[in-house]
């Protein structure tokens, strides 16, 4: 019995750490052409469901006096619905890349519920990217940061092991290294006696090595950053 007990048990950690993660960003797979939301210029088409019947369509709002773009619109049953936070997610400074929440087989799914076409996405220079992808990849980040109220540092990627330190606010400087286990990754981790930002030296008081649940158990990320630098 405990034999069937452990390996019962062993079967239910490894379905947790295999746990596929279908919620994040929809980023340009190269330069994109115009700014400052990644939609593409001839707009996308907008499903009811996966597989369902087209609805409406996807747009960008007007250009500004910089010919810059930082609104876009759902056009659905003949009403002009403004496609916002949280649908959208600023990933640089004042650029905007679609969240979504769910994918099945070539639709994906919008935070509002509404369905896109993977293939078209990939035709226009678009391609999905976890949560977890973005976290790792994502380059010219001041740091990452414990959304409220922190992440547990820990020895290995599970809520039973050690606590090495409790990371909150924007003094614990967190980077995310490509060793995952479900939610979980394996990160480094600065603690500053003042932000970067001040400007002085010598800010660094430590530095650790562990893990932290970086996903929710939403699929959500468990950090942020200054989006705009300091």
């Amino acid at each position: 019995m405990k034999h069937l007990l452990f390996t019962f048990t062993f079967l239910v950690v490894q379905l947790v750490n295999a746990q596929e993660i279908v919620n994040g960003v929809i980023m340009p797979t190269e330069e994109f052409e115009g700014c400052c939301v990644y939609i593409p210029n001839s707009g996308l088409t907008v499903y009811e469901k996966a597989n369902g019947p087209e609805i409406g369509r996807l747009v960008l709002g007007e250009q500004d006096n910089n010919r810059e773009v930082y609104s876009a619109f759902l056009e659905v049953n003949g009403e002009r619905i403004k496609f916002a936070y949280p649908n959208l997610h600023m990933v640089g400074y004042e650029v905007m890349a679609m969240v979504y929440v769910d994918n099945k087989g070539e639709f994906v799914k919008t935070n509002n519920g509404y369905w896109l076409k993977t293939e078209e996405l990939r035709s226009k220079g678009l391609i999905l990217t976890s949560w977890m992808d973005y976290l790792i990849n994502k380059e010219d980040v001041l740091g990452w940061y414990a959304n409220d109220p922190g992440l547990n540092l820990r020895t290995e990627p599970s809520v039973k092991s050690e606590i090495l330190a409790t990371l909150k606010g924007n003094l614990w400087e967190i980077t995310p290294t490509k060793e995952t286990s479900g939610l979980w990754c394996k990160v480094f981790v600065k603690e500053y006696r003042k932000h970067p930002c001040s400007g002085e030296e010598d800010l660094v008081i430590r530095t650790l090595e562990g893990w932290v649940k970086l996903l929710s158990d939403e699929q959500t990320p468990n950090v942020w950053n200054y989006g705009k630098g300091c």
